[in-house]
């Protein structure tokens, strides 16, 4: 089998493998615990914390206005 490598790791980018979730109030957190830098641009994946699995509990007041992004 074939592993497949990180071409941003092979291009020494700046980035990061985790998961960037963006709450109601604008702030993030990062699925990988390493990550040492919340930028949106280091990160491919970005969600809005309503659609994370098992919800965000500043996601429970959203659902009264209606959802919208906040990933931007």
């Amino acid at each position: 089998m074939h592993i497949r490598a990180c071409t941003s790791c092979d291009s020494a980018l700046d980035h990061c493998h985790g998961t960037l979730i963006v709450h109601t109030d604008r702030s993030v957190e990062c699925t990988d615990a390493g990550c040492h830098d919340t930028d949106h641009s280091r990160h491919t994946f970005i969600v809005d914390c309503f659609d994370v699995a098992g919800g965000c509990g500043c996601a429970l007041t959203e659902t009264c206005t209606g959802p919208r992004s906040l990933a931007g």
